[in-house]
């Protein structure tokens, strides 16, 4: 008889005569391909403590590839140079290329609005070259981001003469978007980010589901890095050619940059209606920032901007408090419209301001660049306004630093 005719006659029985077969089967020497029917014994019996220790084996081994990768720095080189990452770690690189020299340092930070708007071969050339600026701004970020970029770009905290942060605004008036859950800071600054720092950083965004998604980021930076990974894999040889141009001559590009070359001429508002009267040939673009910007939303007053302010700008400012370096804020232009003074109080501002090497411009310093020619959108200066917002601040920074 066959083996799948054994098998039939065997399902055939009823359930109380298979199980007396099996246990006579299990008792007999069965004839060499009977076996199927033997019941077999692992080998290693599978116990709670084993299925721990490999668990464990598992996860060092992960942690051990992932730091070869992501914590030794040399993923950082090949970056895709306009990612979130990338800006923020080029900064860094030619910060460490490019030595201090016998020219005093000043550093501009801040978002896209800094990038556009700041021009640090102007700020240098008004200081008579007897100080060396630099654009350390990186789009999107803010001031979680901008902490980290200075706790390892600066260690010593003694590299600048003077650093300028550019804020929105000093009112505290909380907006729409809360800082403090803005899960894309990972990103940013997720080379920078030591073990230690994991815990503190990601109960940081007080959201409990962004905090274990933050805490898994920064505890295996592939996970990430994961895109820019898969991008680099897609393209190996354009990217590595992109990154070792930008590594070389970025920081020339962007000194080089002279800002959009778009503007808001004939912008109007009608301030019954909330609305915008746009130029024609207005983009997309420009009339989102633009309404966004001079139209404040109206958003529940909690404190939040307060509490967000003096964890991540007040670390800034205790960094480096035994430092001879000068911390400047300075209220950027706000919008292509004069718009109304936020009702909130500027309290983060204010509980600085008196401190030892610290200097809080005037807020309406750049107020008479509100004007729609001279911003490109809602937000950024344009070709026109970039040298005359870099002119008055290297003025203004070369007279508190040097004293003329």
């Amino acid at each position: 008889m066959e083996l799948p005719e054994i098998q039939r006659a065997i399902e055939a029985l009823p359930i109380e005569s298979r199980r007396d077969l099996l246990v006579w089967l299990q008792a007999t020497d069965m004839p060499r391909g009977w076996g199927l029917f033997r019941k077999r014994k692992p080998k290693h019996p599978v116990t709670l403590k084993r299925a721990v220790l490999w668990s464990l084996v598992s996860l060092a081994l992960f942690l051990a590839l992932d730091a070869a990768i992501f914590r030794s720095g040399w993923y950082y080189n090949y970056l895709e140079p306009n990612s979130t990452t990338g800006q923020l770690e080029s900064q860094l690189f030619w910060l460490r290329h490019e030595r201090p020299g016998a020219t005093p340092e000043v550093a501009a930070i801040g978002d896209s609005r800094i990038a556009e708007g700041f021009s640090a071969r102007k700020a240098t050339a008004v200081s008579g070259d007897k100080l060396h600026f630099w654009n350390l701004a990186v789009s999107g970020s803010s001031p979680r981001g901008w902490y980290y970029l200075l706790r390892d770009g600066d260690p010593t905290h003694r590299r600048f003469k003077a650093i300028a942060f550019g804020i929105d605004h000093y009112s505290d008036q909380d907006g729409i978007e809360t800082p403090a859950t803005r899960i894309s800071d990972l990103n940013y600054v997720v080379g920078r980010l030591r073990l230690t720092d994991c815990l503190d950083f990601s109960q940081s965004f007080l959201v409990p589901d962004f905090q274990h998604s933050v805490f898994v980021g920064c505890l295996f930076k592939g996970v990430t890095l994961r895109r820019d990974v898969q991008g680099l894999l897609e393209n190996r040889k354009q990217r590595f050619a992109q990154a070792k141009d930008w590594r070389n001559n970025g920081h020339g590009y962007i000194d080089g940059y002279g800002g959009k070359p778009e503007d808001l001429t004939g912008l109007t508002r009608n301030s019954d209606t909330k609305t915008l009267n746009f130029p024609p040939g207005t983009k997309d673009w420009q009339s989102a920032t633009a309404l966004a910007t001079v139209f404040h939303a109206d958003a529940p007053q909690t404190g939040e901007l307060t509490a967000y302010r003096k964890r991540w700008l007040g670390r800034i400012v205790e960094m480096y408090k035994d430092s001879p370096t000068q911390l400047i804020f300075l209220e950027l232009p706000r919008a292509p419209l004069p718009t109304p003074e936020l009702a909130a109080r500027s309290r983060f501002i204010d509980s600085i301001r008196n401190r030892p090497k610290i200097t809080v411009l005037p807020k309406e310093m750049f107020r008479d660049l509100e004007h729609p020619e001279v911003f490109a959108d809602g937000l950024h200066l344009n070709e026109k306004g970039r040298p005359i917002f870099s002119e008055r601040l290297g003025n203004t920074i070369t007279e508190l630093v040097l004293g003329r």
